[in-house]
């Protein structure tokens, strides 16, 4: 009897164990996956510091977690007073002893789930180095260094998966930049694809991409049927749910796919959020109302719920109010001829900790000045005393240096309205990243001398302010370069209401594809689009078209893409570089005439550089690959885009592969190709365009900022006839009165 009860504790303790460990997950990654640039660490001087932070997502609960280090130290440090320390939330959870002898070094460190959260984690790697027992010690000798491998060194978490937390509240929780990549499913209920529901699920898939940010968002398109009894909860097959889903559609849609009383609580624009079925570890949203306009208002309201409001299950919404003002802009974008304060942009002050600042502002994609132009930088700083000369703080623009502050005063110093300017030439269009790198130096230093760096401080306060001259609008297109960066084109000012997108044909894949390129011109935006348009019938009538879809599906593609720079049909012509061609610009006479006189040369205008392609026609299509390719719109004011992929190859795939940055940051050119390997290629062929907003003033600035000489001859000649009318007015008076 006893031995039977122990069989049977036994049996009991085992299934409670594997239930136990099947609930338990982990996950390892190395952690440069953490870091902002892909590198090595390098750990330099007597107390090397570097600080990282490590995502835990709001939906599951950490239990703990292994950091596994793989590092090499110097191997002139002294054993016994050199080690590092790691620090998670600023909580010691190791230290290491740096030994010069055996200097390659593996270590773990356990972290206790008291010292984890979920949102960001802070992990700080502490070093002490010394090279000698004594104070007669160079705190910046180069042999003080620990070097840490980004990518052997990982971040092991071990976690329990959370239950979803049905409220409306709880979305940016559930969708945000600390879950990974994320996939989402949205779901129809009806067979038959409406460009209404084409408008929906791009509403759905920018929702989810602004909350994502920077994480990949993997969407994914089904139509499903009732599957099952709805009396008790969602007659949904669990097969077709492997993660979060939305349900899309008006109730006379989705009724048969959702239980009474949901259907009873649908009186309007509606939105509910569900733990699923089988996986209460995901959720179902439901996006409905009694009709087409009612589900749209929906959509929109779930686009614009970035707050924590309102906190229940489910809520009927109005139609949202949204602003038809076309001076409203997207937000962090900055215009022409205004100031800002470093506080109403995105400024990160980190002089203090790192040595750092830096100010994100996003310029205009067609932004267009004179040569001269200059942007005004007004610092409200300050600086310890004490310190050497040659301290600095070095600016850097998109990572490029290009000024500095020489702090020189040895009794510190507090500068108000401390002017810098920079050539707004240098900014680029779309995102600008200026950062102000502290370099401070003691003043006290040498061989056995205690060096103090307390005083080592500067401070570059928030309400330092940029400001930029005026300026118009000119963009020369196509240009893949300037969409990857900023989506002009296609979308402007948190505005898209000038493109069309246009389905070739209405897999699946395809929708999901337009969806998620939609999604990508939202985050750039940095707002949803409400005004975009998409549609699968006849080729639209706007100043920019995008064109999605599968060759296969694509009904006279030799019509459809007459003006392409790569011709596709029954046969393919694609461009191959060939040679180049070199135009010089001409010198005018004025400029010849001021050289030859007075000896003074010009500014050289650099030569510019065109491809000389060569077309190579042949029956080969497009296999494994995929196409993007732009080119002037010949029946609007703007630019055709057509993303496109072969009958066996998801479109929807390659997508999520060209808009990884390692690929994104490569867009250029007119004409882009690539694989699900990342393997790409790109030409610039065909014709160019000038979009432009008129501006006659800037125009003429612009000239005559390049043609000085004309300029001045136009005014010479303007003071020789002034001079000539005032003489014969003159002469005139004196006949008349004398």
């Amino acid at each position: 009897m006893l031995k039977n009860a122990l069989v049977i504790l036994c049996s009991l303790g085992l299934l409670v164990s594997n239930s136990l460990s099947a609930a338990i997950q982990s996950t390892t990654a190395p952690i440069s996956q953490y870091m902002t640039s892909n590198e090595p660490l390098m750990l330099r001087h007597a107390d090397g510091k570097y600080n990282f932070s490590v995502p835990i997502s709001d939906r599951v609960e950490p239990l703990s977690a292994t950091l596994s280090l793989a590092l090499t130290n110097s191997n002139l440090l002294q054993g016994n007073r050199s080690q590092i320390a790691v620090f998670v939330n600023d909580y010691v959870v190791g230290q290491l002893k740096l030994d010069p002898v055996n200097n390659h070094t593996l270590a773990k460190f356990e972290i206790d789930r008291e010292y984890l959260k979920p949102g960001y984690n802070k992990i700080s790697f502490i070093a002490a180095q010394h090279y000698t027992e004594s104070e007669c010690e160079d705190w910046s000798a180069p042999e003080l260094w620990t070097h840490i491998d980004t990518v052997k060194s990982t971040f092991t978490l071990n976690y329990e998966a959370a239950e979803v937390r049905e409220s409306l509240a709880a979305l940016n929780e559930l969708i945000n930049d600390r879950v990974g990549s994320y996939p989402l499913t949205i779901l129809r209920g009806d067979t038959a694809i409406s460009d209404h529901y084409l408008y929906w699920g791009a509403l759905i898939g920018q929702a989810a991409k602004l909350r994502l940010k920077y994480v990949p968002l993997q969407l994914e398109e089904k139509s499903i049927t009732a599957s099952g009894d709805n009396s008790q909860g969602f007659a949904i097959d669990p097969e077709q749910l492997k993660n979060d889903a939305i349900l899309v559609g008006s109730k006379a849609q989705i009724g048969s796919l959702i239980p009474p009383k949901i259907s009873e609580a649908i009186q309007g624009p509606y939105l509910g959020i569900f733990r699923q079925d089988h996986d209460k570890t995901h959720f179902i949203l439901v996006v409905s109302g009694n009709n087409d306009e009612q589900v749209t208002a929906a959509a929109q309201a779930l686009a614009l719920l970035n707050g924590r409001f309102p906190d229940q299950q489910q809520s009927v919404f109005q139609a949202p109010l949204l602003h038809s003002d076309a001076s409203l802009l997207a937000p962090g974008v900055v215009t022409p001829g205004n100031a800002y304060q470093f506080k109403q942009l995105a400024y990160l002050d980190q002089l203090q900790e790192t040595g750092e600042a830096s100010l994100e502002l996003r310029l205009p994609a067609d932004l267009y000045s004179t040569e001269d132009s200059r942007v005004t930088l007004n610092l409200n700083l300050a600086y310890g005393a004490a310190m050497r000369n040659d301290s600095v703080i070095n600016i850097e623009l998109n990572d490029t240096f290009v000024n500095a502050i020489h702090l020189k005063e040895a009794e510190g110093a507090h500068y108000q309205n401390y002017q810098i300017t920079l050539p707004l030439r240098s900014f680029r269009p779309g995102l600008n990243r200026l950062k102000f790198k502290a370099e401070l130096t003691p003043s006290v230093s040498g061989q056995c001398t205690y060096v103090q760096r307390n005083n080592l401080v500067a401070q570059l306060y928030p309400d330092s302010t940029i400001s930029f001259p005026e300026a118009g609008h000119v963009a020369q297109l196509p240009d893949l370069k300037l969409f990857a960066d900023t989506g002009f084109p296609l979308a402007q000012n948190a505005s898209a209401k000038a493109t069309v997108f246009k389905l070739l044909d209405t897999s699946s894949d395809s929708i999901a594809a337009t969806w998620q390129l939609i999604a990508t011109l939202a985050a750039q935006q940095q707002t949803p689009l409400f005004d975009i348009r998409i549609t699968q019938g006849d080729m639209p009538d706007a100043d920019n078209v995008v064109l999605i879809g599968k060759l296969g599906g694509i009904a006279q593609a030799e019509k459809l893409f007459a003006d392409a720079p790569v011709k596709l049909g029954e046969s393919t012509r694609f461009p191959y570089s060939f040679k180049q061609q070199h135009q010089a610009s001409e010198e005018s006479m004025l400029e010849r005439l001021d050289r030859l006189f007075f000896g003074n040369a010009p500014k050289p205008e650099p030569v510019q550089i065109s491809q000389a392609n060569v077309a190579l026609s042949q029956t080969g299509g497009l296999g494994e690959q995929f196409l993007l390719m732009s080119y002037p719109h010949a029946k609007g004011n703007g630019v055709v885009l057509a993303l496109l992929g072969g009958d066996h190859n998801s479109l929807s795939q390659g997508l999520r592969v060209l808009e990884s940055p390692a690929l994104w940051n490569q867009l250029q050119g007119n004409v882009f190709l690539w694989d699900n390997q990342a393997h790409f290629d790109w030409q610039r062929e065909g014709a160019t365009m000038t979009l432009g907003d008129g501006n006659l003033r800037l125009t003429l600035t612009m000239h005559f900022s390049k043609h000085p000489w004309q300029w001045l001859f136009i005014v010479v000649l303007t003071l020789v006839l002034a001079a000539w009318i005032t003489h014969k007015l003159l002469n005139q008076y004196q006949r008349s009165k004398h």
